[in-house]
């Protein structure tokens, strides 16, 4: 598409490209925890929806684009519109509030899984539909106005067909999705048990369904029942309730971690395409897709069997500092791939890519296992952390914001690593082709110096599940009071 737009020349591309990818970020880092705080207000399931309609209404207006601008603003519109990541963790959380660790982290792991799926998806819609009338003459050439249409834009194809997805999904939750989120729940079972306890005998209301509606109490910063047939008006807490200490921690790490990986996703595909005289691995855009497709291969083994195994032999937060660590040597040794182009294969020659395509797999198979566990990881601490369970859309929005902050600036500084590094003339060549790495496992380092800063106790459990707890216990209570006040 950028080059269609005809503004910059070969070595130019990637500026503009990346300006489109970090203008998504951050747009959500504008926005993130306004969705997030105003789906502990209003519910999770009506935000969800209308993220769902950002979606369809800016992919298609990206379809339409005809310059960078066009491009730029739409997919900043997507961004401002949606803030359904945050608020899907929030759902997943208070889905499996009551589980073990390691079938939460079972359950988390479908977030990414399904994003996984979706990134190996989406790019080969996008590559086999664009331009659907020069590639496909005899199925788009002799449509009339569609031919015109399409020839006139040619990326809206592949933004139509993503948008038809959207659209799907939109259907299937206005009427399948349901509402998770505690306090609005239950306000709908209250209307339901209302309406039968309408029709009931009055001798016979001490043995109806009980129907309740949640009442923040001030002092204990807890969510506390209280009979529905008693008004109140229910406020989530302030953000500042939200934020404390622990969740403040988490989600910097979370932000830092966010930084290692989008910096080592910016630098793969520069580091096996760039020659070998550059320090690269000289690899063609064929075989850089080979190696990305076993990535996503690997995605869906580490999130559906390693990640559960793991977390339940070493606890959530142990696994996620272990692998933090092992990634600051996984970055530095980096390196050392390039020179397997003079280890013999098993025909006794060199400057075969044999030993380099076993050591470049090792370590990608390595660093996919080690980011799913890691982010995972950092999803569910912050929902462990979070202190009230009609907060989990403010602190999801807030970490998330720390996320695609970093996520915007991430690509960015590797760029500029990677340039400096190898136009000085300064540094020894053995050293400057393994700067950016060093950089990488230093930003690694950092985020396990904080990791290790964490309290195991503020994050081994929801905390959240005391408050589901407590409003069990005080159930009863509740409605024997709400009865007296009736009598």
């Amino acid at each position: 598409m950028i080059r269609d737009f005809n503004i910059a020349d070969e070595k130019g591309v990637g500026y503009y490209v990346g300006l489109i990818t970090s203008c998504f970020a951050l747009a959500q880092l504008m926005t993130g925890i306004h969705w997030g705080m105003l789906s502990d207000r209003i519910g999770r399931r009506p935000v969800i929806l209308q993220g769902l309609v950002g979606t369809i209404t800016s992919i298609l207006l990206f379809g339409l684009s005809k310059s960078f601008i066009w491009a730029l603003l739409s997919r900043s519109l997507c961004g401002l519109l949606n803030g359904n990541i945050g608020v899907l963790k929030s759902m997943v959380s208070e889905l499996t509030i009551d589980h073990l660790p390691h079938q939460r982290a079972q359950a988390f792991s479908l977030l990414p899984l399904m994003y996984g799926l979706g990134s190996i998806i989406g790019p080969m819609l996008g590559g086999f539909l664009s331009h659907p009338v020069t590639s496909y003459p005899s199925v788009f050439g002799n449509l009339g106005a569609l031919t015109d249409f399409l020839t006139e834009y040619p990326y809206f194809l592949p933004c139509f067909i993503s948008a038809f997805v959207c659209i799907f999904g939109l259907v299937f939750g206005i009427f399948y999705l349901q509402e998770t989120h505690v306090v609005h729940h239950e306000k709908k079972d209250a209307s339901n048990d209302e309406e039968e306890a309408l029709l009931a005998d009055r001798s016979n209301r001490s043995t109806d369904s009980h129907y309740s509606t949640f009442q923040t109490n001030a002092s204990t910063g807890t969510v506390k029942v209280q009979d529905s047939r008693t008004p109140t008006l229910y406020s989530p807490p302030t953000l500042r309730e939200s934020l404390t200490p622990s969740v403040m921690a988490i989600c910097i790490t979370y932000g830092f971690f966010a930084l290692q990986a989008v910096f080592m996703d910016e630098l793969f595909p520069l580091y096996t395409a760039s020659s070998r005289e550059n320090g690269g691995l000289g690899f063609s855009p064929n075989e850089i897709g080979i190696a990305l497709s076993f990535a996503g291969v690997i995605t869906l083994v580490g999130q559906l069997f390693v990640l559960p195994a793991l977390t339940k032999k070493y606890g959530l937060l142990r696994l996620f500092q272990m692998v933090l660590f092992s990634c600051i040597f996984l970055y530095l040794s980096q390196g050392i791939i390039r020179t397997l182009y003079y280890v013999p294969d098993f025909h006794g020659e060199i400057n075969t890519k044999f030993w380099v395509w076993v050591g470049l797999l090792v370590s990608v198979t390595i660093k996919t296992i080690s980011h799913t566990i890691c982010f995972t990881s950092c999803i569910i601490l912050v929902n462990n952390a979070c202190p009230r369970v009609d907060a989990l859309g403010a602190v999801n929005g807030f970490s998330q914001c720390c996320a695609s902050a970093m996520r915007a600036i991430g690509p960015a500084i590797c760029g500029v690593v990677w340039s400096l590094s190898l136009s000085s003339t300064i540094i020894p060549y053995q050293i400057r082709i393994n700067i950016t790495f060093v950089v990488l496992a230093v930003i690694s380092a950092v985020t396990f110096v904080l990791s290790k800063k964490l309290n195991a106790k503020d994050y081994e459990t929801a905390h959240a599940r005391e408050e589901v707890v407590h409003l069990k216990q005080d159930d009863q209570a509740s409605e024997e009071a709400g009865n007296s006040r009736i009598h």
